[in-house]
C-alpha cells in the first residue's frame, strides 16, 4: 500500500505514547505568553492576507528556481534556541530548553532524520506560500490547534488543484513529501494561517526509498493504538 498516495495526506492520532509527547509540547505552548515574545513585536501583523493569497503563490511559483525554498514571509516563531526571544531572560532559555527537548523526543520516537520545525503562530498567524524545494524528504507534520480556526493549503503538483485542509481543535497529523525542482510532479507550493493559537512540529525522512519505507512505517505506529 503506497501511503503516500496524494501530495499530502491525513492520520489519525491513536498512539499513546505519541500523544503524550505531543501534549506536552501543546502544554508549553499554552503557557507562553505571546504578549511577552519580542520576537512577535518585531514582525508586521500585515500581510497575511497577501502572503497566503492566490496571487502571492503566483508570484512565488512564477519565481522558479529563484525562490530558494524556505518561506520568504511568515508571522510566528520557532521554539527554537537563536529564533526565540522573551522579555523575560530567564524565561526564554527555560522555554527554549523545554520546548527542543520535548521535539527531540519526538524525534527519537518516530525514527526521524531531522526534525525541520517547531513553530508557534499567535492568533492571525500564517507562514506564505513556499516549496522546500531545498529540503526535500519525506514529512511527518503534526498541528495542533486550539479552536481548529485555521488551516493548511497546497497546490497539487500534477492537477494543479488548490486543495485546503482545515485544521481541526487539537492534534492533526499529515504526512507528504517535498520535493526538488528536478522533480516539478512532486514540487509542494504550500501555506497556512490561523485565527486561533496553533504550532506545528514537523519531521523529516530522507527522499530514498528507505526514508519512504521508514515514514510508512511511522505512519502506522502514529495510528495504532
Amino acid at each position: 500500500m503506497d501511503f503516500f498516495k496524494a501530495p499530502m495526506n491525513t492520520a489519525s492520532i491513536r498512539n499513546g505514547d505519541l500523544i503524550e509527547l505531543l501534549n506536552k509540547f501543546s502544554d508549553l505552548v499554552q503557557e507562553i505568553d505571546v504578549n511577552e515574545i519580542s520576537t512577535l513585536r518585531d514582525m508586521t501583523e500585515v500581510g497575511d492576507d497577501w502572503y497566503t493569497s492566490q496571487e502571492y503563490c503566483k508570484k512565488i511559483m512564477y519565481k522558479g528556481r529563484e525562490h530558494f525554498g524556505f518561506p520568504e514571509a511568515s508571522h510566528g516563531y520557532e521554539l527554537r534556541a537563536h529564533f526565540f526571544r522573551h522579555d523575560d531572560k530567564v524565561k526564554q532559555v527555560e522555554y527554549c530548553n523545554r520546548g527542543e527537548k520535548i521535539v527531540d523526543d519526538i524525534v527519537m520516537y518516530l525514527g526521524a532524520h531531522r526534525k525541520a520545525l517547531s513553530m508557534v503562530y499567535p492568533a492571525g498567524g500564517y507562514i506564505g506560500w513556499h516549496n522546500n524545494a531545498n529540503a526535500p524528504g519525506y514529512n511527518i507534520i503534526f498541528t495542533w490547534s486550539s479552536e481548529g480556526d485555521g488551516h493548511w493549503e497546497h497546490i497539487d503538483p500534477k492537477t494543479k488543484e488548490h486543495v485546503v485542509i482545515p485544521d481541526v481543535k487539537g492534534w492533526q497529523c499529515k504526512y507528504g513529501y517535498y520535493g526538488t525542482y528536478d522533480e516539478p510532479d512532486k514540487l509542494l507550493y504550500h501555506a497556512a494561517k490561523t485565527n486561533c493559537l496553533r504550532a506545528t512540529v514537523a519531521f523529516v525522512f530522507n527522499s530514498d526509498e528507505t526514508g519512504k519505507r521508514m515514514a510508512e512505517h511511522v505512519v502506522e505506529e502514529i495510528e495504532t493504538a
